[in-house]
């Protein structure tokens, strides 16, 4: 775990860039050498043969546009500079690895290829070790490293039943006036449910897995911590359920994108806020309330009359556009 935790940027970003391509570069390739296996005729063959360069192609130059490197400037910053550097040899390197599989002779370990002391994407991006580590012993190290223990943490603060270890990131501070709260497992229970005087609006969010609608909520969110800065008596926060394990029963809801009210005094019982998709469809930005309905559910639930009335104000002075635009468009975009 040390060495997992003190890999330097270009090691992370190349190796977050070898399980992008594993997952989507190494299966398109094994479905050409699979169809070609199947055809003998010479033409078909050099069809495939172009077919294999253009998927590589394609492929290489969006890995940094992957949810686990995208959602970090400084990571993705890091990727888009080693692939502006490397992307002849790392697309080189793949195609030799399609024609491997072509050929019949299976997959090879693409880690000291990709990411060792003669890295294609960068030579001695990650030291020999580290180079040799699999996605699957990749896939494991993460979850573990995001595991905090409940010892480290004022035990009053905790929730009861809570498990010895449990995914969290990092706690930050409070944000400034007019910003949202970034709430994560360690701190949820304190930060929501214990402060009983106050109203909670949270966002369970899941950037990687509903990006569209991800994209679309989150700045109405955001807008709405704008619009609502002088309800003292209201937080508004956004927990990463990707990275962070929400203490049951207080999110039992949040099993997929989800906003939930909890009201001063009533912290075991939250209010859901609709989305706007009937169950089995599939999580769009059209899914995502408006910052119309968000705020009626505030003005409608709030215990604060402040927080009631600073809503109400809102729903006035809001233009129809930013009221029922999914996009929740910042007050100086209209």
């Amino acid at each position: 775990m040390p060495k997992y935790r003190a890999r330097s940027l270009e090691c992370v970003a190349c190796q977050r860039a070898m399980a992008y391509f594993d997952e989507h570069l190494m299966l398109a390739l094994q479905d050409i050498a699979a169809a070609e296996a199947k055809r003998a005729k010479k033409s078909q063959f050099a069809t495939n043969y172009g077919r294999l360069e253009s998927v590589i192609e394609e492929a290489v130059p969006s890995a940094c546009r992957i949810g686990s490197i995208a959602t970090n400037r400084t990571l993705r910053t890091t990727c888009e500079r080693m692939i502006e550097r490397s992307e002849d040899a790392v697309v080189a390197l793949y195609f030799k690895a399609g024609d491997r599989m072509r050929r019949g002779e299976g997959e090879e370990p693409m880690g000291e290829a990709l990411c060792g002391s003669e890295g294609a994407m960068m030579a001695g991006a990650c030291d020999e070790q580290v180079a040799k580590w699999s996605v699957a012993e990749l896939e494991v190290l993460e979850m573990e490293s995001m595991k905090v223990s409940k010892m480290d943490f004022d035990m009053r603060e905790q929730p009861p039943g809570l498990p010895k270890t449990y995914k969290s990131e990092a706690e930050e501070k409070p944000p400034k006036k007019g910003r949202v709260a970034k709430i994560v497992a360690s701190d949820f229970y304190k930060r929501v449910i214990l402060d009983r005087e106050i109203d909670a609006l949270m966002y369970y969010s899941y950037p990687v897995r509903a990006p569209e609608f991800h994209a679309a909520y989150s700045k109405t969110h955001a807008l709405l911590a704008e619009l609502l800065e002088d309800s003292e008596k209201l937080l508004i926060g956004e927990l990463n359920v990707e990275k962070n394990e929400v203490p049951s029963p207080y999110a039992d809801m949040a099993t997929t994108p989800a906003i939930l009210m909890y009201k001063a005094n009533k912290k075991e019982n939250p209010r859901w806020i609709p989305l706007r998709t009937q169950p089995g469809e599939d999580m769009t930005g059209e899914s995502a309330p408006t910052l119309a309905d968000v705020l009626t559910m505030v003005s409608k639930h709030a215990v604060s009359s402040k927080t009631k009335l600073e809503a109400d104000r809102a729903l006035v002075e809001a233009s129809a556009e930013q009221l029922h635009d999914h996009r929740g468009r910042k007050t100086d975009e209209l």
